[in-house]
């Protein structure tokens, strides 16, 4: 069944998509990524809402979701690259500011983020920003620093948990 709908729909799915992110290349990713993801779900034999009653249709709205989410990691990346860790702080100061404090604050908890990604590994660090800002797969990104499915996981798995105890130090 997904062969004969790749085979019919794969053109018209990646045109569907570039009209949305203007970029043949990204389409093509975007499309493959809905592939794959309609691939998981016949294999589970029904979705997260219950039974597809319409295949085609379903497709469209994985891929128009994809091309979404693919919008917002554009924008944020061109706000913050892997590079430019060390600015992060300096790019991402409020607007304004009701309270004298809330800058203040907002400041600090910056530094502190900052700080907790400079205490991650390196390589955990890079999958995390690979993953959450650039929006890559872990296949993508295990391919891309020819490292294992596994320790891609792993490394995320170290990189959220330094996260999650920087959030629960800055609330206590």
């Amino acid at each position: 069944m997904l062969p004969e709908l790749v085979r019919d729909h794969n053109d018209r799915l990646v045109a569907h998509v570039n009209r949305t992110v203007k970029c043949t290349s990204d389409a093509q990713d975007i499309v493959q990524e809905t592939w794959i993801r309609a691939l998981r779900l016949l294999e589970e034999e029904q979705s997260p809402a219950g039974p597809i009653r319409n295949l085609r249709a379903y497709l469209y709205r994985i891929a128009s979701n994809l091309s979404i989410d693919h919008l917002r990691r554009r924008h944020v990346r061109r706000h913050l690259s892997a590079d430019t860790l060390e600015s992060v702080a300096a790019q991402s100061v409020p607007a304004s500011t009701p309270l004298p404090d809330a800058g203040i604050i907002a400041r600090e908890s910056e530094a502190a983020f900052v700080a907790a990604l400079r205490r991650i590994p390196a390589r955990a660090r890079r999958v995390l920003i690979l993953s959450r800002v650039e929006g890559w797969t872990y296949p993508r990104i295990a391919a891309h620093l020819g490292i294992s499915l596994r320790t891609v996981s792993n490394d995320m798995e170290r990189a959220l948990a330094a996260c999650l105890v920087l959030m629960a130090d800055r609330i206590d």
